[in-house]
């Protein structure tokens, strides 16, 4: 799976998803936003990161499979749903009562933006 190079609104992120699954960029557009707004905000994160680490579709170089990349986006997104229902059921509180939730997915995105600027 890579992001799409020609159907994309921001980052190709759905494009790259719809050329790999039988439903339209925007029906996976929609259920993005809707996601992101049932979540608070995580699947924005979860789109960000996808966004970093799918490689963009080249005009020029025809890839192959991506059974790997997609069932790697396929990990991220039930990961992110399980962090969601730990979340709520209030398993994700520091010791003082505070909401770790944020924390944790800011971490991670940093430590991905870390990774990607060393590896490159």
């Amino acid at each position: 799976m890579v992001r799409s190079f020609s159907d994309r609104v921001f980052g190709g992120v759905c494009g790259g998803l719809a050329a790999v699954l039988p439903f339209s960029a925007w029906w996976i557009r929609g259920a993005v936003a809707i996601l992101t707004l049932l979540t608070g905000g995580l699947f924005a994160a979860v789109y960000v990161l996808l966004w970093w680490l799918l490689p963009q579709d080249s005009i020029y170089v025809r890839r192959r499979g991506g059974a790997g990349l997609f069932l790697f986006t396929l990990l991220i997104s039930i990961g992110a749903l399980a962090l969601w229902a730990v979340h709520l059921g209030g398993g994700l509180r520091g010791a003082n009562g505070t909401e770790l939730l944020w924390p944790i997915i800011l971490s991670i995105l940093a430590l991905v933006f870390f990774i990607k600027q060393v590896i490159r």
